[in-house]
């Protein structure tokens, strides 16, 4: 039996995007669909058992009608073609109210073999080479349990370890009642203790989340498990049977995962001499590049020339690229920042051009311009606001969305 496991699409991440001439699309809307559509163009062509998205479909639990739009378009292939589609609700598909539906719950009434699982669940999937045993694992969601009485005088200490144990006993329970004949998957929107984060996720991951360790998960009779929730590619079972897997996302999110390979899991479970095998391949989507270029040129003679030195050395053609020097404050008017976007005219996006400078006297604090209003003014405030320093990333690509949302906002309601 063969599936693809894909997880954390995040469709509508639109940073660093601008409206397609042709489509009147947020750019980086169309890097999301074309990483999609070479996902689902490679399942088809592996003619797989069954397609299954291991939660977070789109940014926000309400997403427009186009990321909607968007999002059923790239499934139509899998659905027309008849294959089994599996979805687990994420943190990032459920709203926060209890009682209003998820984002990718309309799924289920569509046309095709679609499963959407919301709650854990223990499922029988047929397919073309037979049934596949699911055991399903969705994001804990916390209002469900605070609905109800006996909940909502626990802690967050305790509500987190009420839902460590209510999992776990459930994926006992499930085990013990096993048809160990046939291929069975744990498929999850959780993390797992010791999973290496992508940068994006370092600062996003609340204290009181629910974590479970591998054994809890890769029990015996279990022959594959699919995971989402971690962007970056891993197995946390390190080699040995089952395989305990984070798919990885189909698109980088921001800077912070600009070194992180994107793609999917292909998963063949076999029979050999009696007993199943389960093989597994990471493939990588065509995602969008992001490059940071970081430049020291204090105490050189032309500052400049040292940054598009740096440039040179990168492949940026058809990449977001950001651009960090840093110089002292008698180099100010020597680097040529029209000479700069110059040589980055092929990319894809100047994500920014920011400079540090260091001033000739030490008491002055350092300053960091950016090259757009908004970046400048979040820089400046931020620099005057030590504990703000190690968020500056994440404020300002925030700051970014937000703009970008009211615009849109803006426009819809002219």
């Amino acid at each position: 039996m063969k599936l693809l496991h894909t997880a954390d699409i995040h469709l509508g991440s639109n940073t660093y995007g601008r409206i397609d001439a042709a489509t009147g699309l947020n750019t980086r809307l169309l890097d999301f669909k074309r990483s999609f559509d070479f996902m689902v163009q490679r399942a088809l062509e592996e003619d797989i058992d069954v397609f299954l998205f291991c939660g977070d479909a789109y940014r926000t639990a309400d997403p427009t009608p186009t990321q909607q739009q968007t999002f059923a378009e790239c499934l139509k292939p899998i659905a027309d073609r008849g294959i089994p589609i599996v979805m687990i609700v994420g943190n990032h598909d459920h709203p926060v109210s209890f009682g209003k539906a998820s984002a990718i719950d309309i799924f289920s009434y569509v046309d095709g073999d679609v499963h959407v699982f919301r709650r854990p669940d223990v499922a029988i999937i047929q397919t073309k080479s037979g049934p596949l045993q699911l055991i399903a694992l969705p994001w804990p969601i916390r209002s469900m349990l605070l609905s109800r009485e006996e909940h909502r005088k626990k802690t967050p200490t305790e509500i987190r370890e009420f839902i460590e144990a209510t999992y776990t006993d459930f994926v006992q329970r499930a085990v013990e009642n096993l048809d160990r004949t046939l291929p069975t998957v744990l498929a999850a929107h959780l993390t797992v203790r010791g999973a290496e984060m992508a940068g994006s996720e370092r600062t996003s991951l609340i204290a009181h989340e629910p974590t479970f360790g591998v054994g809890q998960l890769a029990l015996d009779g279990i022959d594959y498990v699919a995971l989402g929730h971690i962007h970056r590619y891993q197995d946390r079972n390190q080699g040995f049977e089952p395989p305990v897997v984070y798919c990885s996302s189909i698109e980088r999110i921001s800077f912070k995962e600009w070194d992180d390979r994107k793609g999917f899991v292909l998963v063949d479970i076999e029979k050999e001499n009696g007993r199943k095998k389960t093989r597994y391949t990471f493939v990588d989507t065509p995602a969008r590049k992001f490059i940071p270029i970081q430049v020291d040129a204090r105490n050189t003679p032309d500052p400049t020339e040292r940054i598009l030195q740096a440039i040179a050395k990168e492949s940026t053609d058809d990449a977001i690229v950001r651009v960090r020097y840093h110089i002292d404050e008698n180099q100010v008017a020597q680097v040529d920042v029209h000479r700069i976007r110059e040589a980055l005219k092929s990319c894809f996006c100047i994500a920014s051009i920011e400079r540090t400078v260091d001033p000739v006297e030490r008491q002055r604090r350092t300053v960091v311009h950016h090259d757009t209003d908004l970046r400048d003014a979040m820089d400046q405030y931020i620099a005057q606001h030590d504990n703000l320093v190690p968020l500056k990333e994440e404020l300002i690509e925030a700051a970014l969305r937000i703009e970008e949302e009211y615009e849109s906002r803006r426009k819809a309601e002219a």
